[in-house]
């Protein structure tokens, strides 16, 4: 005999996704100051969205390793095994980002080239000098508090993990942001840096919002309202 026993309600989600879309928005817009106002030229929107990908990618290997299970079980997995699973996806992501810097680097840096020669340039002309840690910190601070709210959930409160907290599903659900995402942003990029003007710059942004509240959107679906237990 079994009985359904509340875990999420439908409130709390909503919650959840009104609290996570404000953050994308939030830190989406800043790109749009840096357009307008600080310079921003294609190939430093495109390291910002490359940088981003790297933020979000530490939080969801941090989530894969400490609230993920495997697939059929309810249960977490041992430290060994939450070692090793950060350890892989950390060398694989890392290797799946440089190829998509070199793709931005070769295709869109342009002058760039002749100022920037290794991580310290890019740091220092990039990263500082363009501003570009004011989202960053932004972002990885928003989804910091995300991941301390689900942890919470899940460990003081005994929530039990959403149904899409397989795994594969967790890291499957990354790439496919990647690949969507930037597929989408660096058609964009070729539109705008052909043109030359701020406009096609602004809509690209406008374009990678709307992208990232769809991808929450089909995550908050996904959240269980309840859970079967046996009796």
């Amino acid at each position: 005999m079994t009985s359904t026993v509340p875990t999420t309600t439908r409130s709390s989600a909503s919650r959840r996704g009104a609290l996570t879309s404000s953050i994308l928005i939030l830190s989406n817009l800043v790109p749009l100051a840096g357009i307008l106002f600080w310079g921003w030229d294609t190939f430093v929107l495109l390291c910002l969205y490359w940088l981003e990908t790297a933020v979000i990618g530490f939080w969801t290997i941090l989530r894969a390793a400490t609230m993920s299970r495997d697939p059929g079980s309810a249960a977490g997995r041992s430290i060994a095994g939450t070692l090793a699973l950060a350890g892989f996806f950390t060398v694989h992501a890392g290797l799946f980002m440089s190829v998509h810097m070199l793709f931005i680097y070769t295709l869109f840096a342009g002058p760039w080239t002749g100022r920037i020669h290794d991580a310290r340039d890019f740091i220092r002309l990039i990263v500082i000098g363009k501003d570009l840690w004011i989202p960053l910190l932004a972002l990885f601070v928003g989804q910091g508090a995300i991941f301390v709210n689900d942890m919470v959930n899940r460990f003081v409160f005994a929530k039990t993990p959403p149904a899409n907290a397989d795994t594969g599903e967790i890291m499957g659900g990354f790439y496919t942001r990647i690949v969507i995402m930037h597929v989408a942003i660096m058609g964009g990029a070729f539109v705008a840096q052909a043109i030359g003007t701020a406009g096609p710059l602004i809509v690209l942004v406008l374009l990678k919002i709307a992208i990232e509240i769809r991808f929450q959107m089909g995550a908050t679906r996904q959240e269980p309202q309840s859970v079967k237990v046996a009796s």
